[in-house]
Formats: C-alpha cells, sequence, structure tokens
C-alpha cells in the first residue's frame, strides 16, 4: 500500500528545494505547529480578534520576489480561493507590509505547495487563474513547478525539479 505523503513532508520538501535555488525561508509553519507568522485581515474589516486570520505555510524572498505558499497534502478549494482573494484584495496589505519590514522586495506572489497525484494536478489545473505559481513534492522526492505563468523561479534559474531529499 502507498503511503500518503503528509502536508508537513510536503512543506519540508519545499523549503529545502528553496533553499537550494538561494531563496531565503522568512517563515515556516508545520500543520497545528503554531509556528507560523499570523497575518490579520486591516483593522477596518476586523469582527473579532482572530476571525480571518492567514497563517501561510512558507514566505521566502530571492532578488526582492516575496513568494508566500499554502501547502497541503492534496487539493482544497478553499485555499486557492484564499490565495484568490490574497491577489485581488487588500485586506491584509497592513498586516503584510508590517511583516515585511526589513526586507527590500518589489513583488509579491501566491500559490501552492502540494502533494502530487494526478488528481491534484487535474484539479489544480481547473483552479490557475486563483493562484501565482503551483508546486508539487512527488512521491520520489522530487520538487517540480507545475504553473508559473510569472517566472517566478524559471526567470531566477531554480532547477525545476530536485533529487531525492533526506526527510
Amino acid at each position: 500500500m502507498e503511503r500518503r505523503i503528509t502536508e508537513e513532508q510536503v512543506t519540508k520538501a519545499i523549503i529545502d528545494w528553496l533553499e537550494t535555488n538561494g531563496w531565503e525561508i522568512i517563515c515556516y509553519d508545520f500543520p497545528q505547529s503554531g509556528t507560523g507568522v499570523p497575518l490579520h485581515l486591516n483593522q477596518e474589516l476586523r469582527t473579532t480578534k482572530n476571525k480571518g486570520l492567514f497563517i501561510p505555510d512558507i514566505v521566502a524572498i530571492k532578488n526582492g520576489v516575496v513568494i508566500f505558499f499554502e501547502n497541503k497534502d492534496r487539493f482544497v478549494l478553499s485555499d486557492f480561493q484564499k490565495i484568490q482573494m490574497l491577489k485581488s484584495t487588500t485586506n491584509y496589505e497592513v498586516s503584510i507590509t508590517k511583516f515585511l519590514e526589513g526586507y527590500n522586495y518589489s513583488e509579491i506572489f501566491y500559490g501552492v505547495g502540494l502533494s502530487h497525484t494526478s488528481k491534484t494536478e487535474q484539479r489544480t489545473n481547473e483552479h490557475l487563474e486563483k493562484i501565482d505559481f503551483a508546486v508539487f513534492r512527488y512521491e520520489d522526492n522530487t520538487i517540480k513547478v507545475n504553473f508559473d505563468p510569472h517566472n517566478i523561479f524559471s526567470s531566477s534559474n531554480d532547477s525545476n525539479n530536485i533529487g531525492p531529499l533526506a526527510l
């Protein structure tokens, strides 16, 4: 029986891949760990202390480009919808700006890191308009960029995959 790749394994593999390709990891969050950085809705949009809290799974920077990852072990439509909202509104602008103080950046992109299955890839391809990029962790521990219309990874000469990782 095939063992399912966990969200934590996806996150660790992507962190290793990003670091190998020269990205600086600003922060990361493993599922249920509470180690991530919470980003709040702008003050005027808040109705409660924690409602609408956004905790990215990975935030990294390279050459003035900041990337926010939402990672999962499977396709989850609500994450794609969350990313679409982040891309198309300024609801978290104050919190993101404060969080990135001290970093010199010119662009921010939002995407997903997923455990690869044909079904996950198919569902992702049906919702590409909601995200800026999609990265998959395969069974053989490789990372592959599936969707990158802004050349976030290819323009910086990131390798599109990395060999087996020690996880």
